[in-house]
Formats: C-alpha cells, sequence, structure tokens
C-alpha cells in the first residue's frame, strides 16, 4: 500500500510542475512588477504603493471597476438561478432526458471566441435575427452594442448562457435528496413553494454557496473575451472591464508595471468577494438551523 501512494505521488509530480511553472511562478512574478514602474523597454523602477495610489486616481480604472461589479452583480445570480431552475425542471426522470440535459449543457463547451462571434450576428440590426423578428412586428431594434446598457445586457446574457456546468451539478444534487422529506412535506399539505423553501433550498445550499464562489471567480477574471471581442470597451467604457484594462494597459500601452498591479487588485478583489459570500452563506446556514 505504501509503494501504491509512493507512485501515485510521481504520477502527480508533473502536474505539480506544471503548477508551479506555469501558473504559480508567473503569478509571483506578476505580484513583484505591481509594485513598479515597467514598460519592458527600460529596466522596473520600483514605486510601491504609489503604483496603486496613481489607478485610484485614475477615471479609467475607477470606471471599469464599477463596470466589472455591474456585470458580476447581474450574470452571477442569473447563471446560478438558471441553472438551479432547470435542474428543478429537469430532475424528474422522462423521455428525452439525455437530449434535454444535452442542450442545457451544450453552450458552455462552446468557446468563449465563437459564441462572442455568434453574438454579433444575433445582435446586428440589420441581418441578425433579433432585428429581423423585431423588424417583422414593426418594432426593430436598434444597434445594441452602441448603447451602454445594451452592451452591458449582451455580455451579462452571454455569460449566463454558459450555465451548463452549474446545471449538471445542481441536477445531480437534486436527485439525490431524499424523497421521505418531500412525501412527508405534501402529507403536511405543503406546495410547491413550500416544498422549495423549507426543503430543497436548506438541503441545496451548501451546493449553491459552492456554484456561487466558483461564478464569482469566473465572472471576474474571464469576462475579457466578450467585451473584448463585441465591444472593445465600449460605448463610453460601458463595458471595459478590469481583465480588460489589465491587458490593455500591460500589452497596448506597455505600462506593465499598471496592468501587474490592476491584475494583482483583481485577484484580491476576488478573494474578498467570495469571503464575504462564504460569510453570509454560513450565517444563513446558521438561521435555517436555528
Amino acid at each position: 500500500m505504501t509503494g501504491y501512494r509512493a507512485g501515485l505521488r510521481w504520477l502527480l509530480l508533473p502536474w505539480l510542475l506544471g503548477t508551479l511553472l506555469l501558473v504559480v511562478g508567473p503569478a509571483l512574478i506578476t505580484a513583484g512588477f505591481a509594485f513598479t514602474r515597467y514598460d519592458a523597454l527600460s529596466p522596473p523602477q520600483l514605486a510601491g504603493f504609489a503604483v496603486f495610489r496613481d489607478l485610484w486616481s485614475d477615471v479609467e480604472f475607477r470606471r471599469a471597476l464599477v463596470s466589472t461589479l455591474v456585470i458580476v452583480a447581474l450574470a452571477v445570480p442569473l447563471r446560478v438561478g438558471g441553472g438551479l431552475l432547470l435542474a428543478l425542471l429537469l430532475h424528474r426522470r422522462r423521455r428525452l432526458d439525455a437530449a434535454t440535459r444535452a442542450a442545457a449543457y451544450a453552450p458552455s463547451v462552446v468557446p468563449d471566441v465563437a459564441i462572442a462571434l455568434v453574438w454579433l450576428w444575433v445582435v446586428n440590426p440589420v441581418y441578425g435575427p433579433i432585428g429581423l423578428i423585431t423588424s417583422a412586428f414593426g418594432a426593430g431594434i436598434g444597434a445594441v452594442l452602441l448603447d451602454p446598457a445594451g452592451a452591458r445586457l449582451t455580455v451579462v446574457a452571454i455569460s449566463v448562457l454558459s450555465l451548463g456546468e452549474g446545471f449538471l451539478v445542481l441536477l445531480a444534487a437534486r436527485r439525490e435528496l431524499p424523497q421521505p422529506l418531500y412525501d412527508l412535506a405534501r402529507t403536511e399539505g405543503a406546495g410547491v413553494l413550500t416544498e422549495f423553501r423549507l426543503v430543497t433550498l436548506p438541503l441545496l445550499a451548501p451546493v449553491l454557496g459552492l456554484l456561487t464562489a466558483r461564478d464569482l471567480v469566473v465572472s471576474l477574471q474571464v469576462v475579457m473575451v466578450p467585451t473584448l471581442l463585441l465591444t472593445n470597451g465600449g460605448p463610453l467604457g460601458a463595458t471595459k472591464t478590469l481583465p480588460l484594462l489589465a491587458y490593455e494597459r500591460g500589452f497596448r500601452e506597455l505600462e506593465l508595471g499598471d496592468g501587474a498591479a490592476i491584475a494583482l487588485l483583481l485577484t484580491l478583489l476576488t478573494g474578498l468577494v467570495v469571503a464575504v459570500q462564504f460569510r453570509l452563506l454560513r450565517r444563513w446556514n446558521r438561521a435555517v438551523a436555528t
């Protein structure tokens, strides 16, 4: 048994080395550059916390922070709630069960670049399907991506469609809930909403908390692709998020120190948001238990 465990450790060694070289190492280097003035053309100069003070006084950074928080605040509840709704609707085994699960999961395996390009066609006011359908009824739509609110909602819609992973996790968790609890609730005269509030939601709370934390991380870190390809941060900076701003500062403007500082702040913001979410979840669990 000891030799078997030692063999498993050796099998994990390539993964560990890859993590150290490709994740931990670059993260530490980025954290070091965050306290410097560095343009990739001359040696970095140590600036300390002055980099972060300058960023906070930067109007573009504050606007990107607000845009990021708005998109995350809209996308995460909708994606987790949409996955929960699908799980509750499809948890009973029926005909075409596999087909419906596959249809719900399919958008999650499509690359972000492909989804963004498809949405460029969908929201096109001239030949996009939404424009053609609304024009048939005499309504028509304008250039959605040229309106700040429309552009933000489009980014949120792209994020919400990728709910397949959360849906499958919630579907499996819902099917594992003990049926006698629901039979007892029905015996006591509980309706569908009462069952959901008193049985389903408390039992699924740990899974929902984990998925919310996961979606917070994903939304904060991976929202760059649709904003870059669809709007390039516009209009009027409405969709310029922190990941996109870090990319622009670091690779377009060659202000690698500022780009690294934004990336570090984004990492700290992600950790803070997740920590607050878990604290609220623990309080909610204690309130339900009492």
